[in-house]
């Protein structure tokens, strides 16, 4: 008959420390990010924004009203840099959240495990948040909007 023994040397608190920062470090971008790169390279003005605009819309209407093909648009990039802060956060989220189960199945101090992924889930939440605003937004908008448009 073999007893278990409990051994209380502490674990190492490592993979819920790397969760806990890298948790912070997402919450840190999903709620600053937009604004460091707004202030790294700031968005167009909207009077270029409304003139490329024009001028494009300008450009399909001679094409169609002469029946020739349009004129070939510029190939955009895979990758905007406006959305480089939130895909940042969540893949910070995502590492937060599996640094936290990682600890706590390695059984390390289950407060760091804890806290990583409560701060990864806040981070999603975060996203959440704000794709929910908007769209309560966009509805209390055509509610008093289309009513009055329809009558």
């Amino acid at each position: 008959m073999s007893t278990t023994q409990l051994t209380l040397e502490p674990k190492s608190k490592t993979f819920g420390m790397i969760g806990v920062i890298v948790g912070f470090l997402g919450l840190l971008s999903v709620l600053v990010g937009p604004a460091i790169h707004d202030a790294i390279i700031p968005p167009p003005s909207a009077e270029k924004q409304l003139t490329e605009t024009i001028v494009s819309l300008k450009q399909h209407i001679t094409a169609k009203l002469k029946k020739t093909a349009p004129p070939p648009e510029a190939p955009r990039g895979r990758f905007s840099s406006q959305e480089l802060p939130h895909t940042l956060s969540l893949a910070f989220a995502g590492l937060a959240i599996i640094g936290g189960a990682v600890s706590y199945l390695r059984r390390e101090d289950h407060r760091y495990a804890y806290v990583a992924c409560g701060v990864g889930t806040a981070t999603l939440v975060w996203h959440t948040l704000i794709l929910a605003l908007a769209v309560a937004v966009l509805c209390v908008i055509l509610y008093y909007v289309l009513p009055d448009a329809l009558s």
